[in-house]
């Protein structure tokens, strides 16, 4: 990726851009809410934590200090598996729409809790969920990866539903998800469902795996797909990722925090997501370079106490081993962007199961 970018040359897929592609429904016209004045909405963040960590501390922090009304989801409950957080997310949104704590058109982030990191205001984020293409249709918006995981086979079929959108960030990430209350409560009780053959989404199962199941199951039977991707970037960037894809900018003297731009889209994401090794290595250098604890008014000292997730505890230098070690998952990447690549043309290679299988023959018998 290039040094420059256009910040008007990428508008990115919404329904509007999808009409006529062979497998694609547009969304009904009329069921995407309208809105008389964006002051007028409440801006929700329900994040995922089962316990504290010095990263969820922060998005608190952050997400009080930016205007949105933030409340933990599952905090102090067991966690069972990636199906958990599905589980708490629709428990959260139907406890609070029933109370009226949540209209039913409110803008809800649903982010985890121990590596995303909130830098846009509440104010832009209702802004940009009030226009286009977020307005296209009531789906809710996912943020978009390269790494199309835990299936690498299923990136083809993923393409041939959902059209190329014009930038890397095509697959669905089940980290972070956005949209407006009711749709996207909806949406979580169809994923917990299950894929209609009687059994419900387990606990324990893998979140983002039922996601692109869901997507397939009706992009491949023609039906209206049920969410869609946010390949600009736009709200989220995921950070997973062989090189970094954005550049630090300076916050203006209206803003509270520095603000990372992509590259290629020209886009300011609101919300980022240090998702896989790399995606927690770029993070804990970028904790120190927006030098965040002290704008948001805390220290690592107050943060100590308590475990954290990256690396390093945000906002301290990671030591040569540490350094060493994470690098390390540097070339992990590589390799799975070589299992996706030949996963593509239908070949299954597992360097770890292989040497596994080696081991095994050369154990003395």
């Amino acid at each position: 990726v290039g040094s420059r970018f256009c910040a008007c040359a990428f508008t990115g897929w919404g329904p509007s851009q999808l009409k006529g592609f062979a497998s694609f429904r547009a969304p009904r016209r009329g069921l995407a809410p309208s809105f008389a004045s964006a002051k007028e909405e409440t801006a929700h963040i329900l994040s995922i934590a089962t316990e504290y960590r010095q990263e969820a501390v922060i998005l608190q922090r952050s997400a009080k200090l930016l205007g949105y009304k933030f409340q933990f989801c599952g905090f102090r409950e067991k966690w069972v598996g990636w199906g958990t957080k599905l589980v708490q997310y629709r428990k959260a949104l139907r406890l609070g729409l029933a109370k009226g704590q949540i209209a039913a058109s409110d803008p809800v982030l649903l982010i985890d809790g121990w590596d995303c990191v909130l830098v846009g205001p509440a104010s832009e984020f209702i802004e940009k969920l009030s226009m286009a293409p977020f307005t296209d249709g009531p789906q809710p918006w996912y943020a978009g990866e390269r790494i199309c995981g835990p299936d690498f086979f299923k990136a083809n079929r993923i393409d041939a539903v959902y059209p190329d959108p014009g930038t890397p960030w095509r697959y669905p990430n089940a980290g972070c998800m956005t949209g407006r209350a009711e749709p996207v409560l909806k949406l979580i009780e169809d994923l917990l469902d299950g894929a209609g053959d009687g059994d419900t989404f387990p606990e324990d199962g893998d979140d983002q795996g039922r996601l692109h199941e869901h997507l397939l199951e009706l992009g491949e039977n023609g039906q209206e797909l049920p969410y869609f991707v946010d390949s600009a970037c736009r709200i989220f960037q995921c950070l997973y990722e062989a090189e970094p894809q954005w550049h630090l900018e300076s916050p203006s003297p209206t803003e509270l925090l520095p603000r990372l731009r992509n590259l290629q889209t020209g886009q300011r994401p609101i919300v980022l997501h240090g998702n896989g090794h790399t995606g927690r290595w770029f993070m804990c250098n970028l904790w120190r370079e927006m030098d965040f604890l002290r704008r948001v008014g805390l220290t690592p000292s107050e943060l100590a106490h308590l475990p954290h997730d990256g690396p390093v505890a945000p906002g301290t230098v990671p030591d040569e081993a540490t350094e060493k070690n994470w690098m390390a998952t540097f070339q992990l990447y590589r390799i799975i962007e070589k299992q996706m690549a030949l996963a593509r043309v239908g070949v299954e290679w597992d360097p770890w199961k292989i040497a596994a299988q080696q081991n095994a023959t050369a154990q003395p018998r």
